[in-house]
């Protein structure tokens, strides 16, 4: 079963049974390149110039919630990962005019946001030591560094992603939403977190 025939398949289960479909379909977990594969066709699915009805539209952004929240929660992807994506898509609703009725909450900027901010892997006092500490690095580098030019370069068999580029992450994609926050609280976290980029 490839990719195309599992997305059929997801689209034609109710939302609140797709947990139980991706269990059977995955029993031992699927891959992040899975579940990425498939965030990016929700995207398209979703995208305004797709020809749909209003009903259609608020059921496509349901089943896109749904699946991205549940790959965060089983740990399919990086919390970070499912944040980017969870906004990506909050800021396509956002496009349309008029506006998409009956949203999950979650896709509305203040849900969204809310529920993005709970996914920073650190606090905002550990990201500004971390990238103290990685720009140090990067001004004392030496050319051990670099790839050797026309050399053998071994590339390890899974990247690792530090926590400051999982918060670069989440930031980048709650600066597309950050203006139609309304919650004050919300508001002031987000620019709190946002106010980091001018500390490099």
């Amino acid at each position: 079963m490839g990719i195309d025939s599992d997305l059929r398949e997801i689209w034609s289960v109710p939302v609140e049974q797709i947990a139980g479909w991706v269990a059977r379909r995955w029993p031992d977990g699927a891959s992040p390149q899975w579940w990425l594969a498939v965030f990016e066709s929700l995207e398209v699915r979703v995208m305004p110039f797709r020809g749909a009805t209003s009903n259609r539209r608020a059921d496509d952004f349901k089943v896109a919630a749904e699946v991205i929240d549940l790959a965060v929660r089983i740990e399919g992807v990086r919390a970070a990962v499912g944040a980017y994506w969870m906004l990506r898509i909050a800021s396509i609703a956002r496009r349309f005019d008029p506006p998409i009725f009956d949203l999950p909450e979650i896709l509305l900027p203040d849900g969204a946001a809310k529920w993005a901010l709970g996914k920073f892997p650190i606090t905002r006092e550990q990201a500004i030591a971390e990238s103290e500490i990685r720009k140090v690095r990067y001004d004392n580098t030496d050319e051990s560094f670099y790839a050797p030019i026309g050399g053998e370069v071994n590339l390890p068999s899974e990247v690792e992603f530090s926590a400051l580029q999982d918060v670069e992450l989440i930031m980048w994609a709650l600066s597309w939403i950050s203006s139609y926050v309304e919650d004050e609280e919300v508001d002031r976290e987000i620019h709190a977190w946002l106010e980091l980029r001018y500390w490099r």
